[in-house]
């Protein structure tokens, strides 16, 4: 989504640690945030300072240089990082004949269609740029997590207008999921979230996308506010302090409390992710 601070990261990396450790895949994670919010929680501050970026050599020289990108980590996923290089890499994309799709070619195709994962998870940056293009052509497909605000959701209409639709004039690309985050208000009132949840849920385009757990019918709503309920829905991704506990020690929720009911979100989200899309 073209907006930071939605929890892109926190996403993406329970996402690939459930795919992981549930489905028992091979999953590699990769941080495509020039930022490196996620490498440097990892732990792996030290290499996004390096100088050197095996990844730039990777996809712009076509050097196999896989074992020097890639780091085993303790979790469900194996890891490449960021880097304070990452702009140096968007340049020379820019420059490269078929810049958008050397990602796929020259590092996915070899380690996924050829080699030892079975998934690919990537989190990006909050911007347009040509390592995003390169991640959106070679994934073709997404998940956005949205949070309650005016301003996210317009990030997220942005996000449709300008890299979906534009993607899908030339390739196919599929939205999986649609994951409103950081919900904490009630249904029962005119309130950030309710609209959130109300208008993804009666959207005709993207209600199909809704992830159960953040699920309400246009029935249920109409109950809700006939006060019909004795207990009312609580959907979406919760506010969890451990989801932001486990995020700042730079470890997966399930590694940092494997009792968190919040697992059960990511646990859709990676069904999600190998099922193909949102199973009523």
């Amino acid at each position: 989504i073209l907006k930071g601070g939605v929890g892109k990261s926190s996403t993406s990396v329970n996402i690939a640690d459930r795919v992981g450790t549930r489905h028992d895949k091979n999953v590699l994670y990769m941080d495509l945030d020039p930022n490196g919010h996620i490498t440097r929680g990892l732990g792996y501050d030290n290499i996004y300072q390096q100088s050197d970026y095996p990844l730039q050599s990777i996809l712009i020289d076509g050097e196999r240089r896989f074992k020097e990108a890639i780091h085993e980590t303790e979790y469900g996923f194996d890891f490449v990082p960021s880097s304070k290089k990452m702009e140096s890499l968007n340049t020379a994309l820019k420059d490269a004949s078929y810049g958008t799709v050397r990602l796929r070619n020259n590092f996915l195709k070899p380690l996924i269609v050829d080699g030892p994962y079975d998934y690919c998870i990537m989190d990006g940056g909050g911007e347009t740029s040509q390592i995003a293009d390169n991640a959106f052509a070679a994934s073709r497909q997404t998940i956005i997590p949205v949070e309650p605000g005016q301003e996210c959701f317009s990030g997220f209409q942005q996000t449709i207008n300008r890299v979906v639709d534009k993607i899908r004039e030339h390739q196919r690309f599929d939205i999986l999921a649609i994951t409103p985050n950081k919900i904490s208000q009630r249904m029962d009132h005119q309130n950030a979230d309710r609209k959130l949840i109300e208008r993804l849920n009666t959207s005709e385009r993207f209600s199909d996308k809704v992830p159960n757990f953040a699920r309400i019918t246009p029935e249920t709503f109409e109950k809700i506010d006939n006060g019909e309920l004795q207990e009312l829905p609580k959907p979406g991704v919760r506010m969890d302090a451990d989801i932001g506990h486990a995020y700042e020690k730079g470890m997966p929720l399930a590694h940092y409390n494997p009792e968190s009911d919040s697992i059960a979100y990511f646990d859709e989200l990676a069904d999600i992710v190998v099922e193909g899309g949102v199973d009523r």
